[in-house]
């Protein structure tokens, strides 16, 4: 199976650690507390995924990789948007939540970051100031479009952080919205596009 950046893979922690001998013992204890890493960017094979494991602050992140063998399970951000807003601790996200579901009900879409890993796990991840990171696979829409769909979300009680995925890669909407070109994010790295909806 092919695993895709923030999809989120429970794996086996015994296995993994064993794996692994050089892990921070922060990394230990938070995979012993919740068995879920996030697949990041970059090159794959056809023995391990490239992982980040999330600690108990933004500070920490740990980045490495985890052998096919030990991927127990997969929540992609598309399922995680079919989950209840009440495993979501704070007030303001299950708000924002509910509001993400009226606005894209149409569109294929589903949360990522720390409101995903907060959803996986129910073990609160986010606070007040936290960005609610959301993942959106779509085809082509214009500026303007793009424009109604931010002042949308700038009604919601967090900050929604809309990232675009498309064939090839990944732009963040708010970007796009101002009519100037997009970082564009690609498996390999990131490079600058005044079109994001061209296939290079």
């Amino acid at each position: 199976m092919m695993y895709k950046p923030h999809d989120l893979l429970k794996v086996n922690v015994n296995a993994f650690i064993t794996d692994h001998s050089d892990l921070p013992l922060w990394v230990q204890s938070s995979l012993q507390k919740n068995p879920y890493v996030v697949v990041r960017r970059g090159e794959t094979d056809h023995s391990s995924i490239p992982i980040g494991i999330r600690g108990t602050c933004r500070s920490k992140r740990f980045a490495t990789t985890v052998s096919y063998n030990h991927v127990l399970d997969v929540l992609t951000p598309l399922e995680l948007r079919s989950f209840d807003e009440k495993r979501l601790r704070l007030t303001s996200a299950q708000e924002t939540f509910i509001m993400m579901k009226e606005f894209l009900n149409s569109k294929h879409w589903g949360p990522t970051g720390s409101v995903g890993f907060e959803l996986a796990t129910e073990s609160q991840t986010m606070n007040e100031e936290s960005d609610f990171d959301i993942l959106i696979h779509s085809e082509w829409i214009s500026v303007s479009v793009a424009k109604h769909i931010v002042n949308q979300f700038d009604t919601t009680p967090l900050t929604v952080d809309p990232l675009i995925q498309t064939e090839d890669g990944w732009f963040l909407l708010r970007e796009y919205a101002l009519g100037k070109g997009v970082l564009f994010k690609t498996q390999t790295g990131i490079e600058l596009r005044n079109d994001p909806w061209t296939k290079y």
